[in-house]
Order: C-alpha cells, then structure tokens, then sequence
C-alpha cells in the first residue's frame, strides 16, 4: 500500500555555495520570497538545511508529482518570478 504522506516522488536536490558570510542573507530573501510563490504553481519545499561543514552553503529539497508537472511548474514559476521585475 502507498502512503499517504508520499508527496513527491521527484526531488532536487538544491546545494547553493554563497559568498562567505551571506548564507543568511539568502535563507532570509528564500524564506520571504521564494517559499510560498513556489509553492503556489505546485512544486513542494520539502525541506532546507544549513551544511554545517561548509558555512557559505544552502542546501534545500523540491519536490514534484512527476517530470510533466515539474516542467510546468518550473515554467509557470519562471514567468512568475520574471513578471514580478518588471521591465528592465
């Protein structure tokens, strides 16, 4: 039987190396912006993490139904996200 709680059998694994000392600098801009207007066109943050060997590095995991929905949900958040800049 499947679970239930099985939400997406597709991840990324997302691994961010930053300029020293700006880790929380990005945590908090992802945290602000980036969680629930993903989360809006249907990719799901499983979850993120400090690399607690490698203090200039952001890891998180984001997870898909399928490869269809992961393709229209990258699409769908990419116009989001380039919509919201405004010209250039």
């Amino acid at each position: 039987m499947q679970s239930s709680r099985l939400c997406c059998p597709v991840v990324e694994l997302r691994q961010y190396t930053l300029h020293p000392g700006k880790r929380d600098v990005l945590i908090d801009l992802f945290d602000r912006e980036f969680l629930e207007t993903q989360e809006e066109v249907g990719m799901r943050i499983i979850c993120q993490f400090r690399d607690l060997d490698h203090q200039d590095r952001f890891v998180w995991l984001r997870g898909f139904r399928d490869m269809t929905s992961r393709a229209g949900a990258l699409n769908d958040f990419s116009r989001q996200w380039l919509g919201s800049r405004g010209p250039d």
